[in-house]
């Protein structure tokens, strides 16, 4: 882990930016000879303290000496806290006191944060930002929503958004929930988890869900919360055309409803491949409830990851028809980029003639899609796949030809042109050759 992402839950808990900035002021009055600001180094072991990791707990984390450390720290960071809060040199002890001093000044965050180390290490996001500002419109702008969801398919960087967005627009509430569906959590113990979390005295009128929802929207209602949930579809049954909860899970319509129907002062994210009832939302410009359908990477986003991959730029010229190939999937062209320097020493020419598009993990990814597919989806790419052109709707002939066409455009594994429907390239090679 690189050391600007050691002890990064302490943003959560403490004004970070701030105590970084009141710092440098106080290591400059106490050492003006010095380049002004904190290092990387001082920055990353007040976040450990702050968290309450001890020198050698900091040390074996950043893999140096744990006395290396422990100097560092009664000859810098120390000293400046004593300037900061006013005391005499030489009156910081122990690294025990350093969150209490700093708390006792106002620098720890008043702000509830439930779970937000848990969100998932993601790679960088590239582009984005017609997306983030529409998506900040939506949630702080004067007709705020209070339900947002991000839908789109494997790959396509709905969590990266979604986690980018919670931090950008974070310090605008009370508190911030993050919680991941992806190991599929019975909703009783995600919601409990919540209340025993919340400062209030929340106590529902028993442990069954419902109580347990009731007393969430309570909170809801006197506080401004900003939820996210992800991976919703990992709750979604598979094989069936509209994406219904699997058994077990029918309770979270009520809790999707609930936040998307109920007035409160909160907003909720949501991301999911698949879009369901209660993520329906609306264009409409002063709705409470709205989507965001989320596509590929234009150009010149999609290039950067390309270029991030050390992909040489003498083969620049091909980068286009690559990216068109995998309809600009941030996934999908990081694992075919790896692909391409291991086995063609970066020569995307050499690569799109080999015509194989379905390569590393990408075959994972889309299995996954498919696998969720009810039979006349099935039914109905297998048939488009067996035609090299774009087959008009009337030429499909399976008695659920409508629903099942609706679903995949759904899904984002079909496309729709003036002529008809066709898959995307790198669905029809699957369908083609790994589908038995």
């Amino acid at each position: 882990m690189a050391t600007e992402q050691l002890f990064e839950q302490a943003a959560a808990q403490w004004n970070l930016a701030q105590l970084y900035e009141d710092l440098a002021k106080a290591k400059a009055e106490l050492m003006p000879h010095k380049q002004y600001g904190l290092t990387t180094a001082e920055q990353t072991r007040l976040r450990g303290l702050l968290l309450g990791h001890s020198p050698a707990e900091i040390a074996k984390q950043q893999v140096i000496a744990v006395r290396t450390v422990e100097v560092a720290l009664s000859q810098g960071l120390y000293r400046y806290l004593e300037r900061l809060t006013g005391r005499d040199r030489n009156s910081l002890e122990s690294w025990r006191d350093v969150a209490d001093w700093l708390e006792a000044v106002g620098y720890r965050s008043t702000q509830i944060a439930i779970n937000w180390n848990q969100m998932p290490d993601v790679p960088a996001l590239y582009g984005r930002q017609v997306e983030l500002d529409q998506l900040k419109h939506w949630m702080l702008g004067t007709s705020a929503c209070r339900f947002v969801s991000i839908i789109g398919p494997a790959g396509m960087g709905k969590t990266s958004l979604a986690i980018t967005l919670a931090k950008a627009v974070q310090k605008q509430f009370d508190g911030v929930i993050w919680q991941s569906l992806r190991h599929q959590p019975a909703l009783d113990n995600v919601l409990g988890q919540w209340l025993n979390k919340l400062p209030d005295d929340i106590t529902p009128h028993s442990d069954e869900w419902y109580d347990q929802l009731s007393a969430l929207m309570n909170y809801l209602r006197e506080h401004r919360c900003l939820v996210v949930i992800d991976n919703l579809e990992s709750i979604f049954s598979s094989g069936s055309l509209v994406s219904e909860y699997a058994p077990n899970y029918a309770n979270y319509r009520e809790l999707l409803k609930c936040l998307g129907e109920q007035p409160h002062q909160s907003c909720i994210v949501v991301t999911s491949r698949e879009r369901n009832q209660e993520l329906a939302g609306s264009k409409a410009v002063n709705s409470p409830i709205r989507y965001l359908e989320l596509g590929g990477l234009q150009y010149e986003d999609a290039a950067q990851i390309l270029a991030a991959e050390r992909l040489p730029t003498a083969t620049k010229s091909y980068w286009k028809s690559l990216i068109s190939q995998y309809r600009g999937n941030p996934l999908m062209l990081r694992i075919v980029a790896m692909t391409i320097q291991d086995l063609f020493d970066g020569d995307v020419r050499r690569f799109l003639g080999q015509k194989r598009t379905v390569v590393g993990n990408i075959e994972y990814l889309i299995d996954q899609q498919y696998e969720r597919l009810s039979e006349a989806e099935q039914d109905i790419l297998g048939m488009l796949a067996e035609n090299a052109e774009p087959m008009p709707i009337e030429a499909i002939e399976h008695p659920r030809c409508l629903e099942a066409i609706s679903a995949l455009l759904r899904r984002s594994l079909i496309e729709k042109s003036a002529v008809g429907f066709t898959l995307i390239p790198v669905v029809m090679e699957y369908v083609r050759h790994h589908v038995p």
